[in-house]
């Protein structure tokens, strides 16, 4: 079956913009350009459309956090989620049946009641459960592992193929080609200014070039002359056979350093971490997360003990120390845009693509996505957030959360 999008015809030599990645973040911030009449665009990907970090997610979606800068950028993104199955004609599968931080400590409920006072001078609705109110919402969670939760009734989850697809047929409407099994090598720089990319068919000629590329794309921003901040980290998830409803909303669980749901078929998917980030470039499963997964997802529910794993995958992403994504113009490089070191991708996907669209067309980059520019680290401007699974590596030791 073709993946919907997908274009047959050969690469031209020369396009209005290229966007290099054909995930979620590239194939949207393509869809975006387009609607705003930029006309020839192009989306190369060595792969196909959602085989890196975009089809091995969480698939989770939340705006529920701690800082200004992650509240503003992810709200903005939900709103567009609860709409998006509609503006792409294309069913994304997104559930809006809430999302849990689950909180099984004193100090981890005193950090979840710190952010809902936060979250509440944003305008979002959430709010701090105590134990019992968290077990009547899920009661085959181990009371052992509760003490509380941050509940966000609007979040919720979509389904990580659906919304790739979704993006690549709209795109391919408005005129975009997608264009899978093209490796970029390179990006051109004349003068200060880009001019297109080298790829393992021929070089493209370009006057806006986005750097959208996951896990590559530290490496690119390199030919280009940029040097980012970007570690490279290996994930891992698991997916069980189909089991009898019971877990309505998408889970964070602080102590298990893991994050999970249940799709509308039943299967049980998530994943967990360890206390130190995996930089190995495998897309090989380990038996260490696969034990350390099962263990902790059925501490946390124990009818899990007698489901079957139907799958187990690994992911690649690239990160930044505060985990934040950088996104916006690349330094000193006139037409070269950036959106990578994303951990959130899959939830932020939306809204930092049409900002990200408005700063190509409009000159001027969005006041949202200003504070995660690339400048940020060079100029002492970390940003902290605090809501995550685990810490960033600016707060103290510890990995980052994963690509929910």
């Amino acid at each position: 079956m073709p993946i919907p999008g997908v274009t047959a015809r050969p690469l031209a030599r020369t396009y209005d913009a290229v966007v290099i990645g054909a995930g979620i973040q590239g194939l949207a911030t393509a869809y975006e350009l387009a609607k705003r009449g930029v006309r020839r665009v192009a989306v190369l990907d060595s792969s196909w459309p959602g085989g890196g970090a975009s089809g091995r997610n969480g698939e989770l979606i939340r705006s529920a956090f701690s800082s200004a800068e992650w509240i503003t950028l992810f709200d903005a993104s939900l709103k567009r989620w609860h709409q998006l199955s509609r503006e792409l004609d294309f069913n994304v599968l997104f559930n809006p049946s809430g999302y849990l931080v689950l909180a099984s400590t004193e100090e981890q409920y005193a950090r979840c009641r710190a952010d809902v006072e936060v979250q509440a001078r944003f305008g979002l609705r959430t709010e701090l459960l105590d134990q019992q109110a968290v077990l009547d919402r899920v009661p085959a969670l181990n009371p052992d592992a509760v003490v509380g939760a941050v509940l966000q009734p609007a979040a919720g989850f979509a389904h990580h193929d659906a919304a790739v697809w979704g993006y690549a047929r709209a795109a391919a409407r408005l005129g975009v080609e997608v264009h899978a099994g093209i490796e970029v090598l390179g990006v051109t720089v004349r003068g200060g200014r880009v001019a297109g990319v080298t790829t393992s068919t021929h070089d493209v000629s370009a006057p806006v070039v986005v750097n959208a590329a996951g896990a590559a794309a530290g490496r690119l921003a390199g030919t280009a002359g940029v040097e980012l901040p970007l570690d490279m980290a290996r994930l891992e998830m698991l997916v069980t056979e189909s089991v009898a409803p019971f877990l309505r909303p998408a889970v964070a669980a602080l102590a298990a350093l893991g994050y999970c749901h249940q799709t509308s078929r039943g299967e049980f998917v998530g994943g967990t971490e360890l206390a130190v980030p995996d930089h190995t470039p495998s897309l090989n499963g380990t038996y260490r997360l696969l034990r350390d997964m099962a263990q902790k997802f059925v501490w946390l529910f124990p009818q899990l003990s007698a489901a079957r794993v139907l799958r187990h995958w690994a992911g690649l992403i690239t990160q930044t120390a505060d985990l934040s994504p950088i996104v916006g113009t690349a330094p000193g490089v006139d037409g070269f845009y950036l959106s990578c070191g994303w951990v959130y991708g899959f939830v932020g996907a939306p809204a930092a693509a049409a900002h990200l669209a408005d700063t190509v067309c409009d000159g001027r980059l969005h006041p949202t996505i200003a504070p995660f520019d690339a400048l940020r680290f060079a100029e002492g401007r970390p940003i902290r957030e605090g809501s995550l699974v685990v810490p960033a590596q600016s707060e103290g030791p510890g990995p980052r959360e994963v690509a929910s």
